[in-house]
């Protein structure tokens, strides 16, 4: 039989109360998805939907970029984060998508028309705009992250030596690795001290979003161990993965109350909160 310690915010979710400020911070869900993605229909996948469902939880904020913006329609994506945010005020977090395509001097002036009106942070998909993480014309984005002390998350890093050198760069920005978190470091010892949670544990500025939809029994504790709880943050990416599912992750893992905490919105309380 596993022995658990005792957990009070375990002991609530399974009770089916809401979390709200008992963890002693906001809790933040740091991916999430807003409308359809082209053909492919996503019900209850509006702002409304998704307040709904966090009032449900208990969950106070989401930064939200909806997934028009990663696949068809850059423009008319970043303007339906901001309509959620100005709908939903201190609850959504618009984040400005970036499409790489585009030349970069329009680049730099969406950033710009997005975070003057209100955008929390940036988001990236490299796989769906079929673009390298490093590649010349995200370094603006990099770039703006940085002046301003933003989020950056992202869906593909190319490897841990890239996602390295990038943070390195740009010290000032916080880099979200999407759908990292929920993974544990490769079997063996030296996985541990090798790769993207090495790049996590030593880069200040790296950090890992646990969501996603397959991880092995106990990947979650073993990331957590090898990079830190305070690298880790609450990513559910609804509308594509259950809310309520994903925050389970964490609110049932056999970890110390206070590390789960500072994953739950801590740690992406403090980042939010740099913006300039």
């Amino acid at each position: 039989m596993t022995i658990h310690p005792p957990s009070a915010l375990r002991d609530r979710a399974l009770a089916g109360l809401p979390l709200g400020r008992y963890v002693g911070a906001p809790v933040v869900d740091a991916h999430c998805h807003l409308g359809s993605g082209g053909r492919f229909v996503q019900p209850l996948s509006a702002a409304g939907d998704l307040v709904r469902t966090m009032d449900r939880i208990g969950i106070e904020q989401a930064c939200v970029f909806p997934t028009l913006a990663i696949t068809l329609d850059m423009l008319g994506g970043n303007g339906m984060a901001l309509e959620a945010a100005a709908e939903f005020p201190e609850r959504l977090l618009a984040y400005i998508s970036v499409d790489p395509h585009r030349p970069v001097a329009a680049i730099q002036d969406e950033l710009r028309r997005c975070f003057d009106a209100g955008a929390r942070g940036i988001k990236l998909h490299t796989q769906l705009a079929n673009y390298p993480f490093d590649g010349s014309n995200y370094r603006p984005a990099f770039a703006f992250a940085h002046e301003h002390r933003l989020p950056l998350i992202s869906h593909g890093i190319g490897s841990p030596d890239t996602l390295r050198g990038v943070a390195r760069r740009y010290p000032d920005a916080h880099f979200i690795v999407a759908h990292a978190g929920a993974s544990g470091p490769p079997a063996g010892a030296a996985g541990a001290s090798t790769g993207l949670h090495a790049v996590a544990r030593e880069e200040p500025n790296v950090y890992l979003d646990l969501a996603s939809s397959v991880g092995r029994f106990g990947s979650f504790v073993a990331s957590v161990q090898a990079a830190g709880a305070g690298k880790h943050v609450f990513g559910s990416d609804t509308p594509w993965m259950c809310q309520s599912h994903q925050i389970g992750r964490v609110l049932l893992a056999p970890l110390p109350e206070e590390d789960k905490r500072r994953i739950l919105g801590g740690t992406m309380a403090a980042l939010l909160g740099t913006r300039r």
